[in-house]
């Protein structure tokens, strides 16, 4: 009996209904929409078309199975050799050149002549041959009267003479106008993806729709992708393929295409005829089919062969994800080093992150505080029920904070209704939210990438980025409980103390940090001095006050480290300007900051959730827009990723973008827009 397995763990007897494209094993197998037994409607989803996986296999292969963390921070994950799929390939220049004499051939082919004899009507008979007469004679049933002197027919033996079509040659041109068709018709959907590339590239850089800085790294992005003739290949490529294929297209009405039975059969090696090999038409004809044979054909799979290849698109699909992952946290300025059981990733100012991939292929990241997975799921959603899959994200609820990381095609693109041109997304309708990959609340999403997207790395790097300025930030303000320490000088302005409660609301610069210490060394030297004396004179001796001092020297170094990268700022790495707001609670648990950076103009800081409570980090770029206007003009799902990119923390509403909506409750301050109430 079969076993299915959930790629999130569990097991099943029975694959539930409906399943997830990709997201369950049979015996230990990946499998999408097809597998024996399953009916229609059982799987949500469908396997992608040949161009996707082939461009994350392609990219697969050449970065290797065994790619260490470095090779693949250093290579873009974006589809290979997109600027010589755009020129013309071997196959389409033996199709131009000899696609002349393809067509000499089918309108005016060699032909047999075919003769054969039939008793026919008289009034139907042509030619008959010698012996008719002596047919006839023998033949009294074809007489329709005698006479004394002749014999009055009804039926002669008369002679047919056809023109023989159904000849070797002409089958290997027939089949071969069938064969080009398909092969053309691949190359033009592979430049119309080349082309909506190139268009979105256009449109992720445009100048006034986007942050510049979002436009600068997608530049970068591609500039070893293309080159300055690329779109002029692909125009003339594009143009002369598309005559080739009228050409082609024409041919199936010329007469010997009409003749040949469409059955009618070829091996792929050509036996060599007298006329494919001496007439001068037939002879390029050969040619152009061994051309196709070598370059254009794709033998037909048995079952356990799509099986096989179906494997391997999901594995290439499952490194492509990690490869996205590993160029997001590069970009992040995190550093990695090997771990137990995969990557330790480190940074100034958070905590460590430990990644991992397990046996079905789901990124597991792992903070102090909060595990976020990341499952790659090799299927497309383009035309599932948006209900369905929603309730298969709410069962996902439970499993913590998980992003499922399915094929987005480019070519899914439809016209929104607020006036601009979006990728359609699954339930991008019913819950934005969850089809762009804003999780609130630890909520499942889902998140769509491409090798052709040119926003893939972004989007996912925005996504990490608000993940890890959640679960990696050092807690605010730093907080220690002490009793017996001597109360700090009032001057200093980063630390307050009220008897119980210790709480530094920002880093001391070097000079504080140096009085801090040199202050605590003199405390320490009175409160031993004081202890000295009173065991000479034989009093009660305490060492809670020195107790108390050595926590503050901690206290001290730690502060320094934990909040010393609050002031750098996350867009120009330059040094910005903290204003801490100190808040009501003695122990500082309602303390925010807010900082601003002089050089940029950007600003980020702790920001307090006027619904929930909660607190949340929240950056807001300068972008030169107004974002007001921008926000109106993007799409829900693709705000704000088609303008910040990963240059945001938390999500700006787009109604009110200096507002930003809590991570916990989803609502922003305003609490009454239209997308940052209701909770899909």
């Amino acid at each position: 009996m079969t076993r299915f397995r959930d790629r999130l763990g569990g097991a099943a007897e029975v694959l539930p209904r409906p399943a997830l494209c990709d997201a369950w094993t049979a015996d230990s197998r990946r499998f999408g929409d097809e597998w024996p037994g399953l009916t229609e409607g059982a799987v949500l989803g469908r396997w992608p078309d040949e161009l996707e996986t082939e461009a994350a296999t392609s990219l697969a292969c050449a970065l290797g199975d065994e790619a260490s963390w470095d090779a693949l921070a250093a290579a873009p994950a974006v589809v290979q050799r997109i600027a010589e799929r755009a020129r013309l390939q071997p196959l389409d220049f033996e199709l131009l050149r000899h696609l002349p004499h393809l067509q000499h051939v089918c309108h005016r082919p060699r032909l047999y002549l075919r003769v054969e004899e039939e008793r026919l009507p008289v009034s139907r008979a042509r030619r008959t041959p010698v012996r008719a007469v002596a047919d006839l004679v023998s033949h009294p049933g074809d007489w329709e009267h005698r006479t004394l002197r002749s014999i009055q027919p009804s039926r002669v033996l008369a002679r047919q003479i056809d023109d023989e079509w159904d000849l070797y040659e002409n089958r290997v041109a027939v089949r071969l106008v069938d064969h080009l068709l398909a092969y053309v018709a691949r190359r033009l959907a592979e430049l119309l993806q080349v082309e909506k590339s190139l268009r979105a590239h256009k449109d992720n850089v445009e100048e006034g729709t986007t942050s510049f800085r979002r436009a600068r790294r997608i530049m970068k992005l591609w500039a070893d992708a293309l080159d300055a003739r690329i779109e002029d290949d692909l125009r003339a490529t594009r143009r002369r393929l598309e005559h080739a294929q009228r050409d082609l297209q024409a041919l199936v009405d010329a007469p010997l295409y009409q003749r040949v039975p469409r059955r009618a059969k070829v091996a792929l090696a050509l036996m060599a005829t007298n006329i494919l090999v001496n007439d001068t038409h037939y002879r390029k004809v050969a040619a152009l089919w061994r051309a196709w044979v070598k370059y254009g054909h794709k033998r037909q799979e048995t079952r356990e062969q799509r099986a096989a290849r179906r494997q391997s698109e999901a594995l290439a699909w499952d490194r492509f994800v990690f490869h996205l992952v590993v160029r997001a946290f590069t970009d992040l300025s995190w550093s990695a080093a090997p771990g137990p059981a995969g990557w330790t990733l480190s940074r100034s100012g958070h905590v460590d992150v430990d990644v991992a991939v397990d046996d079905n292929g789901v990124i597991v990241l792992r903070a102090e505080r909060a595990t976020l997975r990341l499952l790659p799921l090799c299927a497309s959603f383009a035309a599932s029920d948006d209900t369905q899959l929603l309730e298969q994200l709410r069962a996902w609820d439970r499993l913590g904070e998980l992003v499922g990381v399915y094929v987005q095609p480019l070519a899914d693109r439809t016209f929104a209704g607020d006036g601009a041109d979006a990728v359609h997304l699954p339930v991008g309708l019913t819950a934005p939210d969850r089809a762009s990959g804003w999780s609130f609340g630890g909520r499942a999403t889902l998140l769509g990438c491409s090798p052709w997207g040119i926003d893939s790395e972004e989007r996912l790097a925005r996504l990490l980025n608000g993940w890890l300025h959640r679960a990696t930030v050092h807690r605010y303000p730093v907080h220690e409980k002490l009793r017996d320490l001597p109360h700090p000088p009032a001057a200093w302005r980063w630390v307050r103390f009220d008897g119980l409660h210790l709480v530094a609301l920002q880093a001391p610069e070097a000079y504080e940090q140096v009085d801090a210490l040199a202050w605590c060394a003199r405390q320490q030297a009175d409160v031993e001095a004081q202890v000295q004396l009173a065991k000479l004179t034989r009093q009660a001796v305490t060492v809670a006050p020195l107790d108390a001092l050595t926590t503050f020297r901690r206290f001290v170094e730690q502060d320094a480290s934990v909040l010393e990268s609050l002031d750098a700022c996350p867009v120009c790495s330059d040094k910005g300007r903290v204003e801490p707001r100190p808040g009501k609670q003695p122990d500082g648990s309602d303390a925010t900051w807010w900082a601003s950076c002089a050089t940029c103009k950007s600003e980020w800081g702790l920001r307090p959730c006027t619904s929930c409570g909660a607190r949340f980090r929240a950056l807001m770029p300068a972008v030169g827009l107004d974002l007001s206007q921008v926000a109106t003009n993007t799409s829900v799902t693709d705000w704000p990723d088609k303008v910040l990119g990963r240059d945001a923390w938390a999500q700006p509403c787009r109604q009110a973008p200096r507002q930003f909506r809590c991570p916990n409750c989803g609502k922003c301050q305003q609490g009454s827009c239209g997308r940052c109430g209701p909770r899909g």
